[in-house]
């Protein structure tokens, strides 16, 4: 890390320190020769301070800012980078407005009874943005997803699985393309503790399960040996391969099934599940007929 800011800063706060010492000094020494402008000294003496007090003040939030920047924003997502320094610059900056009302001997317990209250509200009505905010930033800095990946969220905020690329990571929403084109924002906040992330890239493809439910009077191992004949008739003619299919289980009046398909672009997978769904629909329907 380099420590010149730091040291610039401790120089700052030694020649401030002399300037308002000498600045005493000399005020002091106008009032010895000067006595009728001694109702005034007070006043000009905290004028004084105010003033190397803001114009240090700024120097130092300067300097703060470009050692934060270079040391850490800059590996951060513009977006993200542009938030958490405006965020930084309010702290700051608050910070200075509040040295300065202390030096002109203002109350500050009537503005920080105020401030807690004005406070209280301000966060009730950011506190969903703080989130998605906070989120996005661990989002980005995790690495959880990136653009261009192929995925399925899956949450009990939306019910179905949300299948598609991910096209933009910003700080509030991730965009989500999905295999149907439309585009859905989702915010930051519903990652945390909320979704479960599947990327979908296998070793040598694009992988995705899916499951099946089908009622369970006919036979499980019957509709599982017709509707694999009729999957592979329907993906010899869409050139794909062949997905494995496995009888997963039996819940009550519903046997469960899952097929994991195997394809080479995310465009491809409305096909895919089209083929698997009319097979198994298919079959179950063969089966009843001949039941």
């Amino acid at each position: 890390m380099d420590y010149k800011p730091f040291i610039k800063i401790l120089i700052t706060l030694v020649i401030l320190a002399l300037v308002d010492y000498l600045a005493s000094v000399i005020l002091k020494t106008l009032v010895f020769y000067f006595p009728k402008i001694s109702a005034y000294a007070g006043d000009a003496f905290t004028a004084i301070t105010v003033i190397i007090i803001a114009i240090g003040g700024f120097y130092i939030i300067r300097t703060l800012q470009g050692l934060i920047y270079s040391q850490f924003l800059i590996k951060l997502e513009r977006g993200t980078a542009s938030t958490i320094k405006v965020a930084l610059d309010i702290v700051f900056y608050t910070i200075l407005v509040l040295v300065i009302l202390a030096a002109l001997k203002v109350n500050l317990t009537g503005v920080l009874v105020g401030g807690a209250v004005g406070g209280i509200v301000i966060g009730l009505a950011v506190q969903t943005i703080a989130q998605n905010v906070l989120s996005g930033v661990l989002v980005t800095a995790s690495k959880t997803i990136k653009v261009n990946d192929s995925v399925s969220l899956i949450s009990w905020i939306w019910g179905n699985p949300i299948i598609g690329e991910v096209n933009k990571i910003s700080i509030l929403f991730t965009e989500i393309k999905t295999i149907y084109g439309n585009i859905i924002r989702i915010p930051n906040s519903a990652f945390l503790g909320n979704t479960v992330f599947q990327k979908l890239e296998s070793e040598h493809s694009l992988t995705y399960p899916y499951q099946l439910l089908v009622n369970a009077d006919v036979s499980a191992n019957d509709l599982i040996d017709l509707a694999r004949s009729y999957i592979q008739d329907s993906f010899s003619k869409l050139k794909t391969s062949l997905p494995e299919v496995y009888f997963t289980g039996k819940n009550g009046g519903t046997n469960s099934f899952t097929v994991i398909l195997h394809f080479d672009n995310l465009s491809q997978l409305n096909d895919l599940l089209n083929a698997v769904n009319r097979a198994f629909d298919k079959a179950y329907w063969d089966l009843k007929k001949r039941g």
